[in-house]
């Protein structure tokens, strides 16, 4: 299916059609659960298409309104159409998007929120995006339902934190989750080993941890967060200092740019020149309201 191909069935909602973006915290008690919660609001001139694109990261639940036709591509697969109720699965890879007038409404979902709430491990939806029927123990239907009803931004974060928190419980392994995440941030985090040793746990059960909480191997996690720490370094520095602005951990700048190519699909070059408007104005948002430019590189909190 193309980018422009069959259009799924839609939702109304009663919120402002007008073109903006909005990032907004969760409450603090579910602030190890949820990185945050995004609106974006599209309204392309007549007969043109927004195209963009999402860097790399931890899962969301996202709601769609109006008759845009939303659709994404992975680098390597088909454009396909995105489900009124989905489930952006974790990603190592950026995401392209393609999408008419139409409203999204979202929950960032931090790796202790996938494994309290997901009724299936993490791996199973990672580079995937699917419908949210039954993915969740919770009725993601009543909430689109709650959702839709809503004429005012700012009921939206209302709304989500009341209807989580109801949902919030406990979960035997937040500690042992809450470790790797942090330890996910450190440059100077050498190897799997070095991980499994700083969280005290076996290599073999840091493998199956990963898969169920954070939806890959500890390894390429590892080289996820060093190529977004590295990338938006580089995105802020002069041409001539981007070699010097990768992270440590990289033997040499030649070294970033075939992570590039798994990542990006793409030259971090050509990346950043390319004209992605949305993505752009994310980064600076997320970074005031939510304190980084990517979910991945969130500090985890509690």
């Amino acid at each position: 299916m193309t980018a422009t191909g069959e259009t799924p069935a839609s939702l109304t909602h009663a919120l402002s059609t007008e073109p903006r973006m909005r990032y907004w915290r969760p409450d603090p008690a579910l602030a190890s659960l949820i990185s945050g919660y995004h609106l974006y609001a599209l309204d392309p001139p007549e007969g043109e298409r927004q195209r963009d694109v999402f860097q790399p990261a931890w899962p969301s639940l996202r709601f769609t309104f109006g008759g845009g036709g939303w659709c994404v591509r992975q680098p390597g697969r088909r454009w396909q159409p995105v489900p009124m109720r989905s489930v952006f699965g974790p990603s190592s890879r950026v995401t392209w998007s393609e999408s008419g007038a139409g409203t999204t409404i979202g929950i960032g979902l931090r790796p202790r929120g996938w494994v309290r709430w997901a009724r299936s491990m993490a791996s199973d939806w990672a580079d995937r995006v699917g419908d949210a029927v039954g993915a969740f123990v919770f009725d993601t239907g009543t909430l689109g339902q709650k959702l839709a009803s809503l004429d005012h931004d700012e009921d939206v974060p209302k709304l989500f934190d009341s209807f989580l928190s109801e949902q919030a419980g406990s979960d035997e392994r937040d500690a042992i989750v809450s470790s790797v995440e942090a330890a996910l941030l450190d440059p100077e985090l050498a190897s799997v080993a070095s991980l499994a040793q700083r969280i005290g746990i076996s290599t073999r059960s840091l493998e199956r941890l990963s898969l169920r909480a954070f939806g890959f191997t500890p390894k390429l996690l590892m080289r996820r967060a060093r190529f977004l720490r590295s990338l938006h370094e580089v995105a802020q520095a002069p041409v001539a200092g981007r070699a010097i602005a990768i992270d440590p951990g990289y033997t040499d700048y030649s070294h970033f740019v075939r992570d590039a190519q798994l990542f990006l699909g793409m030259s971090p070059q050509a990346f950043l020149k390319l004209d992605t408007p949305l993505l752009r104005q994310s980064l600076a948002l997320r970074t005031s309201v939510l304190g980084a430019p990517a979910q991945a590189l969130a500090g985890p909190a509690g």
